[in-house]
């Protein structure tokens, strides 16, 4: 799969949760995130036009799902997980 630029955002609430979108797209515009957890209903920018690369590895979270769906609903929601937290 090819590289992905996201903006990704953190939740002001709870700062473990993560928002992933195409770069460029406005969070506030978005409804899904926070309909789901509430914790999306105010996100602050974490790091913008990020170069995502879905078959790479990070640490503490499923980069795999993450891409799906950015691609099929256009955000992703997730968290950083620890060895502790599995």
């Amino acid at each position: 799969m090819n590289l992905m630029s996201v903006d990704l955002y953190q939740s002001a609430t709870d700062p473990e949760k993560f928002l992933a979108v195409p770069a460029g797209v406005d969070p506030a515009d978005l409804l899904g995130p926070m309909t789901f957890d509430k914790d999306y209903a105010q996100v602050l920018r974490y790091h913008e036009a990020f170069e995502f690369d879905p078959a790479q590895s990070y640490a503490g979270v499923n980069a795999a799902k993450i891409a799906a769906d950015i691609l099929t609903v256009k955000w992703a929601m997730y968290s950083r997980s620890t060895a502790a937290d599995a």
